[in-house]
């Protein structure tokens, strides 16, 4: 059984994005979120725009389901790593069409810096990459024992997660909401599969 602080790790981001989403369509947010992007826009400059657009296609489908592919064919780590990472990944990619389309919110209509099509609301971006990289923290603090090492491979994850989705706000193809979003039902969606997962294994 799933214990109870495993519940509370969930439950919370969950319960956070509901009220994320209620004040996003009672549109209370939105000058928050021009102020960030306003913060973003203040610095960009051609070099800082080519540097987000490198870290955002490390974020792209392609590249997550790439590494997913490679997991999976290195017989290392098809059991232990590529099970869990693929189950949270195709059910965070199900689940974030899904949500976008319950929502319907348009992406800014502000200078954008990329090309995107499809509704805004939760970022791709930020959510499947959040799923990942939570995902890989669980299974780093499950199997790496070098504690060291640990830190240094979940920092790693943290701030991929992190530009990944702050690079979608830069490029003018997401709002802030819909970064934060991302995330918070990223990481509970990977807490639950790992959950999930973990229970299997005995």
């Amino acid at each position: 059984m799933i214990n109870r602080r495993t519940v509370l790790f969930a439950l919370t981001p969950v319960i956070l994005f509901a009220i994320l989403a209620i004040c996003i369509n009672m549109s209370i947010l939105t000058g928050f979120e021009e102020w960030v992007y306003g913060k973003a826009a203040e610095n960009m400059s051609p070099a800082l725009t080519s540097i987000m657009k490198r870290i955002t296609h490390i974020g792209d489908s392609s590249a997550v389901i790439a590494f997913c592919l490679l997991l999976l064919i290195a017989p290392k780590t098809r059991k232990t790593v590529a099970l869990p990472v693929s189950s949270a990944l195709i059910t965070s990619v199900m689940l974030n069409e899904t949500l976008k389309h319950i929502f319907a919110r348009s992406r800014p209509d502000i200078l954008r810096l990329i090309n995107e099509t499809g509704y805004s609301f939760p970022s791709g971006h930020a959510m499947n990459n959040a799923t990942l990289y939570t995902m890989l923290i669980l299974l780093i603090n499950r199997y790496v024992r070098n504690t060291h090492l640990k830190l240094t491979l979940s920092s790693i994850c943290v701030a991929l997660a992190v530009m990944i989705g702050c690079s979608r706000i830069y490029l003018g193809v997401h709002y802030a909401g819909d970064v934060l979003g991302g995330w918070l039902l990223g990481s509970a969606l990977s807490v639950i599969i790992y959950s999930m997962w973990e229970n299997k294994l005995g």
